[in-house]
């Protein structure tokens, strides 16, 4: 069992360092705001469903081990990807025509300097939510 608690105060900077650096950090979020995303499409679908319109389905792809691919209907693919070196996660939404990138949303996931700080800072159930919510509308805001 995950507690998010812990991964929460990480991602603030505030909890105690674990000794295995950043990199394992940052995994652990990803972790953690792809179970959220998953609990937030079952939201979605139930919705969905309600009005029969296409659910979001989540794509296992064995060449992209560790990348989290969604679908919505077979018109728009949404990656979701953990960039390491950014520490950021980055999702893109792909459709027609061609399957262009349609829209990107880059989520920090680390504590920029006061005077720095421009974008809003994100928990990784708020990152689910975007995520989700981005792939309804088709972009992200």
């Amino acid at each position: 069992m995950t507690d998010y608690g812990k991964l929460a105060d990480k991602l603030k900077g505030v909890g105690p360092s674990n000794g295995t650096g950043q990199k394992t950090d940052l995994v652990a979020i990803y972790e953690c705001v792809k179970l959220h995303v998953e609990s937030e499409i079952e939201k979605a679908n139930e919705e969905l469903i309600k009005r029969r319109l296409p659910t979001i389905e989540r794509l296992l792809v064995p060449s992209f081990h560790g990348r989290l691919c969604l679908t919505i209907g077979s018109e728009l693919l949404c990656t979701v990807d953990l960039h390491e070196p950014k520490a950021q996660i980055t999702a893109v939404i792909s459709g027609p025509p061609n399957r262009c990138e349609i829209s990107r949303k880059e989520f920090p996931l680390t504590q920029a300097p006061a005077s720095a700080r421009s974008a809003a800072r994100y928990g990784p159930r708020q990152i689910a939510v975007e995520i989700v919510s981005g792939l309804l509308v088709g972009r992200f805001s």
